[in-house]
C-alpha cells in the first residue's frame, strides 16, 4: 500500500526564544516511525504494564500494596512478556487523592516502603530485563508540601511558587469572590481562599492540590531537579500526569466562555493546552534525552488535534508519545462496541498522528472500569489481542491479563474522593474504586495479596475462579492467551509491518499485518454477543485468500475442530460470541 499524507493543519506556537511548529498530519495507516540503524527503543519493543502499587502486592500485612510486594511478583511481570513497568504514584503524600497530591517529590511514602525498597525494586526489575517508569505529577503538589506552606506565608522565592490571585470583590457578607469563573475538574470553583495569605490560590483538582506556577523559573528548575533525581536513581522514564493543565492564562481576570447548550460547562481555553505548556515539555524532553534511552509519555485527555500537539515534530520533539485514550473512551460499554467503532477509533489515531511518530493503545486503567465489566467477559482475549498486535505500544492495566472484573464497593468501603463527594446515592456512578481492588494471585487467603486480615479495598468475591495461579495451571486461560500473543508480537511482521483493514461491520472487525519477505497475519474479532459463521469475503475492501492457518483463538472458545495449525476457510469462519482469532495467511 502506497504511503500518502494529507495535512489537516499546522499549529504554530511562539515562545520566548523558540518557535515550535506542531504539525498534525492526516496520514495513511502506515506512516508511523521506522526504526533507525540502532534498532527500536525499548518502548517500541513491547508493552507497558501499569502497576497500581496499592493493589498489586502487600509484603508487610497491613492490607495496602507496597514496593516489596511488586518485587515479590516481578517474575509474573517478566513472564507476561511486557517490556516496561509503569508505577502509579509512590511519593510521599497525605493521600487525599491516593498519591496524586505529593508533599515530597523526592521521598517514598511510608505506605509503600523506603528508598532502599525502591532501589531494590529497580534492581529486581532490571535484572528481569524490565524497564521502570514513574508517574510524574507536575501540575500540582499537596497543600502540605513545604513549598506551599512557604508560599502561603510569602517566604522569599517561594512567594510565587503557586498561582495566587486577589479577590475580585467581596459579597454582602464580606466573603471574598474568586477572580474568575474557572472550575475544578472535581466540581465547584477552582479557587480556594487562604486566610493566611489573604488571596485565592488556584487548584485544577482538589483544594488540597494547589497548582504550581510554571511562569516562575524557580518552580521550573525545582521540577527539573525532581526528574534528575529519579533518573539518577536508575528509572527509565516518566508518565507525566495531567500535562495539559500545566499553565494557565497570565491574565487571571479572564472568564472562560460557557457552552451554549449547557451553561454549566466551560470551554477551557485559558486553563488547558497553553503555548507555554509545550515549551516546558520541550525542556523536559531535552533533559531526559541527556540520559541514555529514557522515555517520556504524557497523559492528555483532549480532542485528537490537541493531543497530537504533544508529539511535537521531527525538529522539536516533545513526548515520545501522548497516551491514546480514544479506544478507552469510545468503548465504554458493550452497546458502543462494533466493528465500525474499532476501525474508526484505531484509524483516528493513525490518521492524525504526525509522520514518523509512534502510536500506542490503551484499553483500561485505574480511572476506568475493567474491560470484562465494561465490554464483556467474552471480549477480554479478543481486545487484548487487538491492542497487542496493532503497530505501536500496547498499555495494559494490572489484572486485565487475567480478566479481572469490577468489584462492588459499598458506600462504607468507598475510598475514592471522586466517589465520596457524590454521597451515598450517587457514588457508584463516579467512584473509581471498583477497578482498583487488590490483584488476585491465587484462591487462598486474601487472594494471595496479603498475609494480613484486611485490605484497603475489598477483594472481589470471584477471586477463587479468577486468579493468576489458576490461569497458569489451566490448559487455556486469559493469562496464557496474553502470554502467547506477546510472544507472537516479537515476529518481524508485528514489529515493522503495515496494517490494513479488510473487513469490518456491526459484528465483525479485522486487520492484517504484513511485511514483505515475512508471513502475513489476519486478526478477526466477533464483537457480537452470539456465535456466528462469518464470510470474510463479503464486503471485503480487497481480495482475501480462500483459506488460512489458525494460529491462536480466544481461551473462551471450545472449538476442538480448529486447533492451532489447522486450516480454516475465510468464507465460513465459525466464531463464538466475543471470540478473537489470529490466522496466518498463505504466502502466495
Amino acid at each position: 500500500m502506497q504511503r500518502s499524507y494529507m495535512f489537516a493543519g499546522a499549529f504554530v506556537v511562539l515562545f520566548v526564544g523558540i518557535i515550535v511548529i506542531v504539525v498534525v498530519c492526516v496520514s495513511s495507516m502506515n506512516g508511523w516511525k521506522e526504526h533507525n540503524a540502532d534498532g527500536p527503543k525499548f518502548w517500541e519493543q513491547g508493552g507497558v504494564y501499569q502497576v497500581y502499587p496499592r493493589s498489586f502486592g502487600d509484603s508487610d500485612g497491613d492490607g495496602t500494596g507496597d514496593l516489596m510486594g511488586v518485587v515479590a511478583h516481578s517474575d509474573h511481570l517478566k513472564d507476561l512478556g511486557v517490556v516496561t513497568v509503569w508505577l502509579s504514584p509512590i511519593f510521599k503524600s497525605p493521600m487525599k487523592d491516593f498519591g496524586y497530591d505529593i508533599s515530597n517529590y523526592m521521598a517514598i511514602d511510608p505506605i509503600f516502603g523506603t528508598m532502599d525498597d525502591f532501589e531494590r525494586l529497580v534492581a529486581s526489575l532490571h535484572r528481569n530485563g524490565l524497564k521502570v517508569v514513574l508517574d510524574f505529577v507536575p501540575n500540582h503538589s499537596s497543600n502540605l508540601h513545604e513549598w506551599f506552606t512557604k508560599s502561603e506565608a510569602r517566604e522569599g522565592n517561594y512567594t510565587d511558587y503557586y498561582v495566587w490571585a486577589e479577590a475580585k470583590d467581596y459579597d454582602k457578607n464580606n466573603t471574598p469572590i474568586p477572580p474568575n469563573n474557572w472550575m475544578s475538574e472535581f466540581g465547584g470553583s477552582a479557587w480556594e481562599w487562604s486566610g493566611i495569605r489573604g488571596q485565592f490560590y488556584y487548584h485544577q483538582f482538589l483544594a488540597e492540590q494547589p497548582d504550581l506556577n510554571y511562569r516562575n523559573e524557580h518552580v521550573k528548575e525545582e521540577m527539573k531537579n525532581v526528574l534528575r533525581f529519579w533518573l539518577d536513581k536508575g528509572v527509565d522514564g516518566f508518565r507525566v500526569d495531567a500535562v495539559k493543565y500545566l499553565v494557565e492564562a497570565q491574565d487571571l481576570n479572564l472568564d472562560e466562555p460557557t457552552d451554549s447548550d449547557n451553561p454549566e460547562l466551560l470551554h477551557h481555553i485559558f486553563t488547558t493546552n497553553q503555548p507555554e505548556t509545550f515549551q516546558i515539555l520541550r525542556e523536559w524532553r531535552e533533559l531526559v534525552d541527556k540520559y541514555h534511552e529514557k522515555v517520556l509519555m504524557v497523559e492528555v485527555y483532549s480532542e485528537v488535534e490537541d493531543v497530537m500537539k504533544y508529539y511535537g515534530n521531527q525538529s522539536v520533539p516533545l513526548a515520545h508519545f501522548p497516551f491514546n485514550f480514544f479506544m478507552l473512551e469510545a468503548l465504554n460499554n458493550r452497546s458502543t462496541l462494533n466493528g465500525y467503532a474499532l476501525k474508526d477509533t484505531i484509524s483516528l489515531w493513525l490518521d492524525y498522528m504526525p509522520e514518523g511518530k509512534w502510536p500506542n493503545w490503551v484499553l483500561g486503567n485505574h480511572d476506568n472500569g475493567r474491560v470484562a465489566s465494561r465490554l464483556g467477559k467474552d471480549m477480554v482475549d479478543a481486545l487484548n489481542m487487538v491492542v497487542l498486535l496493532l503497530p505501536g505500544t500496547p498499555v495494559t492495566y494490572n489484572g486485565e491479563e487475567i480478566g479481572m472484573e469490577n468489584t462492588f464497593i459499598s458506600w462504607e468501603d468507598t475510598r475514592d474522593p471522586e466517589g465520596c463527594r457524590w454521597g451515598p446515592d450517587h457514588y457508584q456512578e463516579h467512584s473509581r474504586d471498583p477497578e482498583r481492588t487488590p490483584m488476585q494471585w491465587n484462591d487462598g487467603h486474601m487472594a494471595g495479596f496479603t498475609n494480613g486480615n484486611n485490605t484497603w479495598l475489598p477483594i472481589n468475591a470471584n477471586y477463587q475462579e479468577i486468579n493468576v495461579a489458576a490461569q497458569k495451571n489451566a490448559t487455556h486461560s486469559h493469562l496464557k492467551f496474553y502470554q502467547h500473543v506477546t510472544e507472537i508480537r516479537q515476529e518481524e511482521t508485528f514489529k515493522r509491518g503495515k496494517v490494513t483493514f479488510p473487513t469490518y461491520d456491526d459484528s465483525t472487525f479485522s486487520f492484517i499485518r504484513s511485511l514483505e519477505g515475512h508471513p502475513s497475519y489476519l486478526a478477526v474479532v466477533n464483537v457480537a454477543t452470539v456465535n456466528r459463521t462469518v464470510n470474510l469475503h463479503l464486503g471485503a475492501n480487497f481480495q482475501l485468500p480462500d483459506k488460512a492457518e489458525m494460529v491462536i483463538h480466544s481461551s473462551t472458545s471450545v472449538a476442538k475442530e480448529t486447533p492451532s495449525g489447522s486450516t480454516v476457510f475465510l468464507d465460513s469462519l465459525t466464531l463464538v460470541a466475543g471470540e478473537g482469532v489470529l490466522l496466518k495467511l498463505p504466502e502466495d
